[in-house]
C-alpha cells in the first residue's frame, strides 16, 4: 500500500494540479481544505473541510485525519501554511520541517540575520517602524534602497526608493500590506541589489541540499516588482550556476530547512549571487511546472513526497530545453470579463498552453492600485532564454484583456 501523505491546502487548480497530481501517482493523499472536493476528487483518498487560516480548526482536521491513516508525511505549498503545516506535523509525531526553520522561512529579516552570521552572501538591510527609522536606515544603506514586507509573497508590495521624498510616499502603503501574522508594524528596509534575478528550487532531506530547477525571472511595472515572466531550463552558464548552486545550498543549510522542497530567490551581482530570499515550499507561478516540461520526466510532486516520507528522490532528468511562462495583464485597471488572442499566435508550435487565471467580474488592478492582476498567462518552448523572451513578448502583445474599466483608485 501506498504511504500516507497529509496535504494542506491544495492551492488554485491553474497553478498546482500538476503537484498534487504528481504527488498522487506515488502516494495516498488525504487533504485539509476549506471546501469540498471539486477539481481534487481524482488525486485525493480522504478529506476533512476546515478553514486553513484557523489554526484550531486545522489541528482538529489533521488529528481526525491522523486517527484514520497512518501519516508519514506532511506538506503545503501555500506560503501562508509553511508555519502551520510544520506545527501539524510536530503535533502529529511525524519528521517533517523544523518550526524554526519554517518560522525563518516565513520572515525575511530573521532569513537576513541568519545569513549574516552564516556568512551566505545577502543584501545589507535594516528593520524601521517608522519612516524617521527608514530614513535613517536609507541613508546609511545608500539610495536606492528596497522597502520591503517581511512575510509577503510574490513581490507583493515591494518597492525600490530612490530618494527621502518616495521612501516617505511609500512608507505606510508597504507596512499595510504586510502579512497579518507579522504585526509589530516593522518594515524591511534592504541594499539594492543590481542584477539578473533567479529562483532555484531545491529538494532538501536530513542535511542535504539539491537545486533541481533554475528559472530566470522577469519583473515589470517599476519601481515595483511584479512579477510578470519566469523562463526555466537551461538558463546560466555552467560556472555561474556552480556558484549559484554552492550560495543556495550554503542559505538552506543557514535557515534549517529539511523534508521539503525550498524556493530561493538570488540577484547575480557583479560579487556573485546574492540571496533575496528563501521560501519554505516549492515555487509559485507555475516555475516548478516549467522545470517538469523542460525537463521530461520529472515529476515535482513526486519528489516532493519522497523527501516528506524521509526518502532520497529519484535522480531528476537534466533539462532538455527552455520553457517560459508569461502572465497577461490588462492595460488598465477593469473588472474581467475575457481574454483574446488570434490564432495566429495561439497556434503557433511553440505555444504549449495559453489559459484563463480568473474569474468573469475579477477585479484586476495594476501596481500599485493592485498586485498580481492577472487575467491568464500562456506557457511557451524553445531552445534558448533570448528565444523565450522574444515568444513570451510577442505573445503578450497580442493579448487583449477584456473588462469594464474601474474607477480610479489611489
Amino acid at each position: 500500500m501506498k504511504e500516507c501523505v497529509l496535504v494542506i491546502g491544495s492551492g488554485y487548480r491553474p497553478f498546482r494540479e500538476y503537484a498534487l497530481r504528481g504527488l498522487a501517482e506515488a502516494f495516498r493523499l488525504v487533504l485539509i481544505g476549506p471546501a469540498p472536493l471539486d477539481w481534487q476528487l481524482p488525486y485525493v483518498a480522504d478529506q476533512r473541510e476546515a478553514d486553513v487560516e484557523d489554526e484550531a480548526a486545522v489541528h482538529a482536521a489533521a488529528a481526525d485525519l491522523a486517527g484514520r491513516h497512518r501519516i508519514t508525511g506532511v506538506v503545503t505549498w501555500a506560503e501562508s501554511l509553511v508555519t502551520p503545516a510544520a506545527e501539524v506535523a510536530a503535533r502529529l509525531g511525524v519528521p517533517s520541517m523544523p518550526l524554526e526553520a519554517a518560522r525563518a522561512c516565513r520572515d525575511k529579516a530573521l532569513q537576513r540575520e541568519r545569513f549574516l552570521t552564516a556568512g551566505v552572501p545577502s543584501a545589507r538591510f535594516a528593520l524601521a517602524g517608522s519612516e524617521g527609522d527608514a530614513v535613517t536606515a536609507a541613508e546609511s544603506l545608500g539610495y536606492p534602497v528596497v522597502l520591503k514586507p517581511r512575510g509577503r509573497a510574490a513581490s507583493v508590495g515591494v518597492r525600490t526608493v530612490r530618494s527621502e521624498a518616495e521612501l516617505r510616499e511609500t512608507f505606510t502603503r508597504v507596512q499595510e500590506v504586510e502579512n497579518p501574522s507579522i504585526d509589530d508594524g516593522l518594515v524591511l528596509v534592504e541594499e539594492f541589489l543590481s542584477g539578473p534575478e533567479i529562483a532555484v528550487d531545491s529538494w532538501v532531506l536530513d542535511d542535504r541540499v539539491e537545486p533541481f530547477s533554475i528559472a530566470a525571472k522577469r519583473t515589470g511595472y517599476p519601481p515595483y516588482f511584479e512579477e510578470i515572466a519566469h523562463v526555466a531550463g537551461r538558463v546560466l552558464d555552467p560556472a555561474t550556476e556552480a556558484r549559484v548552486r554552492e550560495v543556495v545550498i550554503a542559505a538552506n543549510r543557514a535557515l534549517g530547512t529539511d523534508r521539503t522542497i525550498t524556493h530561493t530567490e538570488l540577484i547575480l551581482t557583479a560579487d556573485g549571487p546574492k540571496v533575496v530570499e528563501v521560501n519554505g515550499r516549492l515555487g509559485g507561478d507555475l516555475i516548478p511546472r516549467l522545470a517538469e516540461l523542460a525537463a521530461p520526466g520529472l515529476s515535482v510532486g513526486r519528489v516532493l513526497g519522497a523527501v516528506a516520507t524521509g526518502r532520497v528522490p529519484e535522480p531528476v532528468p537534466v533539462p532538455e530545453r527552455v520553457v517560459g511562462v508569461r502572465f497577461l495583464y490588462p492595460a488598465a485597471d477593469l473588472a474581467f470579463t475575457g481574454l483574446e488572442l488570434p490564432p495566429e499566435v495561439t497556434d503557433a508550435p511553440w505555444v504549449h498552453e495559453v489559459r484563463t487565471a480568473t474569474d468573469v467580474g475579477t477585479e484586476l488592478r495594476l501596481p500599485p492600485r493592485g498586485f498580481l492582476g492577472r487575467a491568464g498567462y500562456a506557457i511557451v518552448t524553445g531552445d534558448a532564454v533570448a528565444e523565450i523572451d522574444a515568444r513570451m513578448l510577442k505573445l503578450a502583445g497580442a493579448a487583449t484583456v477584456q473588462g469594464e474599466r474601474l474607477p480610479a483608485r489611489t
